[in-house]
Formats: C-alpha cells, sequence, structure tokens
C-alpha cells in the first residue's frame, strides 16, 4: 500500500539527512510563523521561492508534495473568494447585471493574502517533513518537551488511520466505477472523496479507541523512546542561519524594491 503521509522511506537519501530531525521539524515554523502575523506580500512570495528553491537543491520530492497541495487549493479558494465582495471602501471593479458587483481593493488584497498564506504554510511544512521518517517526526514530537507523552501517542494512532482512511477511499471510488458510476469531474470526484471520508472517520474513530485501550491495557502509557541523537555544529549553524535569514528579510531587506525592480527589468 503507497503511503499517503508526506514522509520518506527509511532507506531513502537526500542531503536533509546530515541535518538532526529536530532542526528539520522547527525549520517549517521558523518560516511560517512570521508570515502568519506580517502582513507582507512580497515576503511570503519569497519564502514560497525559497522553499521551492530548497525543494531542487536537496532532492525533496517536489512534484508529489505539489500533487498534495492542489488536493487544497479548492478549499482555500472556498475561503477567499467571496472576500473582495464585501470587504472594504475602494472600489476595484464594478459590474451591473441582475444586481450590482463590486469588488473592493481591500478584500481583494486580503484574500490574497489568506490564500498565500494558508498555501505557504501547507507547502513548506510539506517540504520539510517529507525529509523526514516516520520514525524521525515522531522522534522529534518527544523531543519537544512542551508536549505531553499522551498527545504524541494520540498523533501516532491518528496517523496509523491515514493511509488506511486514503486506501479505503480508493477502494470504495474504483468499486463504484467498476459497477459503472462514472467520476471525470474534478469538484464530483472532490465530493465523492468528502463524503466517503466522513463516513470513515466515523467508523474508524470507534477502531481508534479500541487500539488505544487494548495498547493502555497492555501498559502503554503514550511514552515513546527512541535512541539519542546528538546535536551537531552543523545543526545549530543551520538553525541560525535560517533565523537570521528571516530577521534579515523582515527588518534589513526592502522586498518591494527587490520586486519591483525585476519586473521593470523584464518589462524593459
Amino acid at each position: 500500500m503507497k503511503s499517503e503521509l508526506p514522509f520518506k522511506h527509511e532507506e531513502e537519501a537526500n542531503l536533509f539527512n546530515y541535518i538532526h530531525p529536530l532542526i528539520r521539524f522547527i525549520l517549517p515554523f521558523i518560516f511560517v510563523v512570521p508570515c502568519l502575523f506580517i502582513a507582507n506580500l512580497y515576503l511570503i512570495i519569497t519564502i514560497l521561492i525559497f522553499i521551492s528553491l530548497i525543494n531542487v537543491i536537496f532532492h525533496l520530492h517536489l512534484i508529489q508534495i505539489l500533487s498534495r497541495l492542489k488536493i487544497l487549493i479548492p478549499f482555500v479558494l472556498l475561503m477567499t473568494i467571496f472576500i473582495p465582495f464585501y470587504y472594504g471602501n475602494t472600489i476595484l471593479v464594478q459590474f451591473s447585471f441582475v444586481f450590482p458587483i463590486i469588488i473592493y481593493s481591500e478584500g481583494l488584497k486580503i484574500a490574497a493574502l489568506i490564500f498565500l498564506r494558508v498555501i505557504l504554510a501547507a507547502f513548506t511544512f510539506l517540504s520539510f517533513f517529507s525529509s523526514l521518517t516516520y520514525s524521525e517526526y515522531i522522534e522529534s514530537l518527544t523531543k519537544i518537551r512542551v508536549i505531553p507523552a499522551f498527545f504524541v501517542g494520540s498523533i501516532v494512532i491518528m496517523l496509523h488511520y491515514i493511509p488506511i482512511l486514503a486506501s479505503s477511499n480508493k477502494k470504495i471510488l474504483e468499486a463504484q466505477e467498476i459497477r459503472g458510476k462514472n467520476i471525470t469531474k474534478y469538484w464530483q470526484r472532490l465530493k465523492t472523496h468528502a463524503y466517503i471520508m466522513a463516513k470513515n472517520v466515523v467508523q474508524n474513530m470507534e477502531r481508534s479507541e479500541h487500539l488505544y485501550d487494548s495498547l493502555k491495557m497492555r501498559g502503554f502509557t503514550g511514552k515513546l523512546t527512541f535512541a539519542p541523537k546528538r546535536m551537531k555544529f552543523l545543526d545549530y549553524l543551520v538553525l541560525i542561519l535560517s533565523v537570521g535569514l528571516m530577521i534579515s528579510l523582515i527588518y534589513f531587506i526592502d522586498l518591494e524594491y527587490i520586486f519591483v525592480g525585476v519586473i521593470r527589468l523584464f518589462m524593459q
């Protein structure tokens, strides 16, 4: 069964293997969290370009990441597409049909900002998590002392059922197609996936509760242990450089001036 989780196989090698798993777990937060609080489109676009370069340089699964990201785009569009029609004061475009349709400049900027923030967060986390194995991801969770042990155990059980749900959805859709149901449109397939997923989630919640109870009866407390890995100089260097890069992009580099200059250069 092909895993639907965004983790790499244990034997798969890439340049990120030289960096401690905990650092790889922390890096997406360093790049994403400032963009969620700072309303700067140029900063978000810069980080998107930077993460794309990381995917290419470190030989991550960019095509698979974009394929997973494609599933999220319709939901994000539904969240943001109506904002320009009711938020703002400055009229950008106005149409007159049966009733007037107004697009506000402020609403369009907010919608673009929310859309890019969600896409940036998903793209960044998928990129860095694709450099982790499943065991490295769980190990990173255990290294962060602020996360309770029982919560880590719950995450392990939840991740266990994601591929099962995905496989179950695929089998149900294949069975429907064999019986003559033709699902070709993207939105129709998405709607069918959502209905099947919701039904399976309810059924598997009971299954996960039984699994957790059986683990507790066998002495499982939620605490997971791994062979300790020591942090190296390279790990601290990567962490410091990443923080320094974000501080520079936020406070010292005029990204708007750079973007405008590049656009003018290509338009000449």
